[in-house]
């Protein structure tokens, strides 16, 4: 093989090798430079990934002279010619060397880099970036571009001449070491773990691989090489912080952080202005239309309005003289860059540039029509077409001749082609005679022929709308069912027909990227990825073409989470408008609760859970209203409300606000007197033990309501007054108030030597101060009163005897409940009305006594203590001191503790005993 190397120039035989020759000589190299490097310097170079990166030293050579940058200058003269002709894998064996090197030459000289020229062209606020970008490939452009880095040099050479005399003796090793490093480094920041980007230490790394680049062009600032991979690192950066931005800060988070915004500015303006100069370098037309295509994507994406800078609700681009001119720059890169190479996606992203400017849409619809001529198995400019078609007639409305006419030239079928423009030629003829003689026809013949026009044109525009979400409909079809950006545009298109079903097709359509077959609600999207189109059914193409459809313009990241809240949003309002509760249930559950997207979405929850409130409290009205005004089927609803209420109340004033909830028919005060209403039900009902429930996860959720806001502590005022109104209710019910006092009077006589010593408990109720509380609806409160205090009224100084045997199961329960309310409602002001009294058995002889006669002592309690007296003496029969009935409530909810049994009730479906058994019951 030597023999053949001799013959012609190395490097020309070199290029002639095929694939296994050139290895088989890189490995022929590679052992001869591991020898040489053991004989010379005793560096034992080795391939092993075992072994550490430090290179290894023979332990019979001096390690003194390797030290020194004399040596390490002697050591890279002899491998330079290596690195030179070396592949990417034999840069990598020789990193170890480089990086040894560089321990001595961290970076050039502090002459060199003081007013650094790189740095300067790179962040120089005063550059104008329009005007190089609008040279960019012309006639002299490099000598242009040159002097706006060296505007004090003069030129290159003289540059360069600096730089020798600022680096001697050891230029060679300065002007090669740091390009020849950054090639052999495997340093993408891609390779690190999710989010190592955004930290302190994933900036530093970015900066240290830029800098090798930068120090390499300051003694070569013509290398094209360097000028490229230095944007690319920039560019790579921008990609990073935004997608990894994306998934782990939201926008409000973003938008307080200063670092991060700042840094994706600075390195995209330095990827624009490192591209801007590779272009200036680039010798090939490749070279030359990659260049311009990575331009116009730079200048495109700083115009998109995806997370984390934007939040597609309140935070949006703002469409001023900055983002005009990024895509007018963007626009021009293409446009140059299809000159060169006709690429069907630079037509593609031209028709979305030129819709950004507000060119004529017949502009933008033509560079669509030739990126799916160019592709015809893209499904995404067909998806744009049409999408673009649709917004067009949403927009221009159902009478502009000329806008139908454009959009019928780019229909989606012929035969929707043929038809329209069948329509639209018997009718434009018309349209220009009836203008001309328009003085010659009668009112009535012009408004008869304008009716009929505007009839021809609204089928016109019925067809084209139909044929926009045909062709809609195939981009979601087969493999391209996942293809969610047409499948959201078929949703928003049904929903803007408006015809009778459209809105739960919509709602239908856009379900698929929101459930799946195992949950009602779930987010159901995947990142569209070009590379996949194999191996799956493939989606007929659009007529006339045989091929079938492809994704092929994969999506980044920000671009995906963007896309999961532009749909989200639109999906909660159709879910809203559908009425459905059930799911809007669910995705409130599961937004709060979703691990994947939780830092993405959180802002959304409040707005899912705004929306069914919404959706609620229309059900709740349209169910009241069937029942003419009276809670009946919005009980479910009702109760759903208070849960809300009890888990996310304190969001309620910050939901309200938000501009997708904001609506005059919903106030703060609106909804809390659903729960008033609710409350009023339940007491209506006689649901003593839901709201006893009900008043315990109260005090659990609000330690002290009297410190909560005006609206939510009435809300717990009219719980406590609602059971407490309940209590007395139950109690009263199996309150005997006739017969049977004598006798008892006589028993305990005979039980009691001292009749004088002997007390019994009087109760006088006084109803009109249980109903009169100025929160509560005035209308309900009276319906309350005349039902209930036909019973509460009998109850007038009447002595509490015990129960019957057949309520003393309900007397023991009331008890406990009573017990309960003693506990649980301390903090709070309840109505007066009952009175207590203690009545010596002597004066006893009738069943009603007057508070006034001596004798009688009126006890001065709080209204729980009253209760739980009143339980005490109907389960027992006799008084007993509160201290002493506290105790014994005390000792039996330890025995039932200790037994596992509860202290209270919690069935939703108790309820007071019906009106027919009271009068009964109280009549004994």
């Amino acid at each position: 093989m030597g023999g053949k190397i001799k013959e012609k120039n190395p490097i020309e035989y070199i290029n002639e090798l095929n694939e296994d020759e050139r290895e088989e000589l890189e490995l022929l190299i590679d052992n001869a430079l591991d020898q040489c490097f053991f004989c010379l310097y005793g560096l034992n170079i080795r391939s092993d990934s075992s072994y550490d990166d430090d290179l290894a030293t023979h332990k019979n050579t001096s390690r003194g002279d390797y030290q020194s940058k004399e040596q390490c200058a002697d050591v890279f003269q002899y491998i330079l010619p290596c690195a030179r002709a070396s592949s990417k894998t034999g840069l990598i064996k020789l990193r170890r060397v480089f990086r040894a090197i560089r321990k001595h030459f961290p970076q050039p000289p502090e002459e060199v880099l003081a007013g650094n020229a790189i740095d300067k062209f790179l962040d120089d606020p005063e550059l104008c970036e329009d005007k190089l970008s609008d040279k960019a490939g012309s006639e002299g452009y490099l000598e242009t571009i040159t002097k706006v880095i060296f505007p004090d040099s003069g030129s290159v050479k003289q540059h360069r001449a600096l730089m020798v005399r600022s680096s001697e003796p050891y230029f060679e090793v300065y002007c090669n070491l740091y390009y020849f490093l950054a090639l052999s480094e495997e340093m993408s920041a891609t390779d690190k773990w999710p989010g190592f980007v955004l930290t302190k230490e994933g900036e530093e790394f970015v900066q240290q691989n830029a800098n090798l680049f930068k120090y390499d062009l300051l003694y070569n600032p013509l290398r094209f090489e360097s000028w490229q991979r230095l944007g690319n690192t920039y560019d790579e950066e921008v990609d990073l912080l935004l997608n990894d931005g994306s998934k782990h800060i939201n926008v409000a988070g973003w938008r307080k952080n200063v670092t991060l915004p700042q840094r994706v500015d600075t390195s995209r303006r330095r990827s624009r202005r490192c591209l801007l100069m590779s272009l200036a370098l680039a010798k090939t037309p490749a070279q030359q239309c990659e260049i311009h295509e990575l331009l116009a994507l730079v200048c495109y994406d700083s115009l998109q309005n995806v997370v984390p800078f934007y939040d597609q609700r309140s935070a949006v681009p703002s469409k001023d003289a900055v983002w005009m001119a990024f895509c007018e720059n963007s626009l021009r890169h293409f446009k140059k860059a299809f000159t060169q190479k006709q690429d069907w996606s630079h037509a593609f992203y031209m028709g979305k540039l030129c819709e950004k400017l507000g060119y004529s849409y017949e502009t933008s619809l033509s560079y669509y029509s030739v990126a799916i001529t160019l592709n015809s198995s893209a499904v995404d400019p067909v998806y744009r077409m049409h999408a673009s078609r649709l917004k067009l007639l949403c927009k221009s409305g159902r009478l502009n001749l000329e806008v139908l006419k454009v959009l019928a030239e780019y229909s989606f079928g012929e035969s929707t082609k043929d038809a329209v423009m069948n329509i639209l030629s018997t009718l434009a003829p018309e349209v220009s005679h009836s203008e001309d003689n328009i003085e010659d026809r009668s009112t009535r013949e012009i408004f008869e022929r304008k009716h009929e026009e505007s009839v021809q044109l609204e089928e016109v525009w019925q067809i084209l709308y139909n044929d926009c979400i045909s062709a809609l409909e195939v981009c979601v079809e087969g493999d391209l069912k996942h293809f969610h950006k047409a499948r959201y545009m078929l949703a928003q298109g049904l929903y803007k027909r408006g015809l009778i079903g459209d809105l739960e097709r919509a709602k239908d359509e856009l379900s698929f990227c929101f459930k799946s077959s195992r949950s009602s609600f779930t987010i159901n999207m995947w990142e569209i990825d070009g590379m996949v189109k194999k191996g799956r059914r493939k989606t007929p193409g659009f007529s006339g073409n045989k091929k079938a459809l492809e994704v092929n313009l994969p999506e980044s990241s920000r671009k995906f989470i963007t896309c999961i809240r532009k749909y989200l949003l639109f999906y909660l309002k159709l879910l809203e408008e559908t009425g459905d509760i059930c799911t809007l249930d669910r995705a409130f559950i599961s937004l709060r609760a979703d691990k994947r997207f939780s830092l993405c979405i959180e802002d959304l929850v409040p707005v899912a859970l705004g929306r069914f409130i919404k959706t609620l409290l229309l059900s709740i009205s349209q169910a009241e209203t069937a029942d003419s005004g009276v809670p009946g089927n919005s009980g479910q609803q009702l109760e759903k409300m208070f849960s809300l209420f009890m888990e996310q109340g304190n969001l309620w004033p910050e939901i309200l606000s938000l501009h997708e909830i904001r609506s005059p028919e919903i106030s703060e005060s609106s909804l809390y007197g659903y729960l008033h209403r609710y409350i009023d039900s339940l007491e209506g009902s006689g649901k003593l033990e839901t709201l006893e429930a009900m008043n315990e996860k109260i005090r659990k959720r609000f330690k002290n309501p009297k410190l909560s806001n005006s609206n939510c502590a009435k809300v717990c005022r009219h719980a406590s007054f609602a059971w407490c109104r309940s209590l007395i209710i139950s109690l009263a019910l199996i309150t005997t108030v006739q017969s049977g006092l004598q006798s008892e009077i006589h028993a305990l006589n005979s039980s009691d030597s001292s009749l004088e010593s002997s007390l019994l408990l009087c109760i006088d109720l006084q109803t009109n101060e249980l109903w009169s509380q100025s929160f509560e609806d005035s209308t309900y409160m009276g319906n309350l009163e005349t039902k209930w205090n036909p019973m509460l009224s009998r109850i007038k100084n009447i002595m509490i005897k015990k129960v019957s045997d057949e309520n003393l199961e309900t007397a023991t329960s009331l008890l406990r409940s009573s017990y309960n309310f003693y506990r649980e409602s301390s903090c709070v002001m309840l109505p007066s009305g009952i009175n207590l009294s203690l009545v010596p058995s002597r004066l006893a002889v009738q069943a009603q006594v007057q508070p006034s006669l001596d004798g009688v002592e009126i006890l001065d309690l709080s209204i729980p203590r009253k209760l739980l007296l009143w339980a005490y003496a109907l389960l027992h029969g006799r008084y007993a001191n509160i201290s002493v009935v506290v105790k014994h409530c005390e000792e039996n909810v330890k025995s039932k503790m200790k037994k596992g049994a509860g202290t209270s009730f919690v069935s939703s479906n108790a309820s007071l005993p019906a009106a027919a058994t009271v009068i009964h019951t109280v009549l004994l």
